[in-house]
């Protein structure tokens, strides 16, 4: 217990337990336990972000894990305990699977069932390059030559995981009768958002079948 630990004898900081947590996205936490000098706290205590394989007195360190949040707490003796929260992966390579969510909702359905597919996954991407790959077109809504807008189509995997298939094939520019032009984008973005925890970030995306039908006369 850090009670018993007497202030002049802790020359840096003393690790007495870790406290390991994976959320079911697949990120990790780390609560460490330190015993430190009251009178070195603010030299010893950690910045956000620092990496736990440059602050832990662990045996095993961890180069994808950074200092969440610190909390101290003044203690007899001369000490403090000092609890340092590490998120991040505890693997040196990869990324956990997805969580993927079918979530009914009325009049989502076009040629399926009426719902929409959410994602929640762990991304080693920045914020903007979430944005622009949620955002960057990857089909064309465009009647001949003119186009009405962009979509962005339901990736095939999210890390490794394959995602659903679309209800039926997509298609574009399939005319029906003298009257109409109708094109079929499948599963595409409807809204998107991200945490940043640490190294990654936390991204949630929901898929919407979508549709672009010309109507003329």
């Amino acid at each position: 217990m850090a009670s018993l630990v007497i202030g002049s004898a802790i020359s840096s900081k003393v690790l007495q337990r870790q406290n390991f947590n994976k959320e079911p996205n697949g990120l990790e936490t780390i609560i460490e336990a330190y015993a430190i000098q009251t009178a070195n706290r603010d030299a010893v205590v950690p910045e956000k972000n620092t990496l736990h394989s440059a602050f832990s007195s662990s045996a095993k360190k961890y180069s994808r894990m950074v200092v969440e949040s610190v909390t101290t707490e003044e203690q007899d003796g001369g000490i403090t305990q000092m609890l340092v929260t590490f998120v991040g992966l505890t693997s040196s390579t990869g990324l956990p699977p997805p969580i993927v969510r079918l979530i009914p909702t009325p009049d989502a359905g076009i040629f399926g069932p009426p719902l929409v597919i959410e994602a929640e996954f762990i991304t080693d991407v920045s914020e903007s390059q979430f944005i622009q790959g949620n955002i960057n077109a990857t089909a064309q809504i465009k009647l001949g030559n003119i186009s009405f807008g962009q979509v962005n189509q339901m990736p095939a995997q999210i890390n490794g995981v394959q995602m659903p298939s679309n209800p039926r094939a997509i298609f574009t520019g399939q005319q029906q009768g003298n009257f109409a032009i109708n094109n079929y984008f499948g599963y595409c973005t409807d809204s998107h958002a991200c945490e940043r925890r640490g190294l990654f970030l936390v991204a949630r995306t929901i898929y919407k079948e979508l549709q672009a039908n010309f109507r003329f006369g």
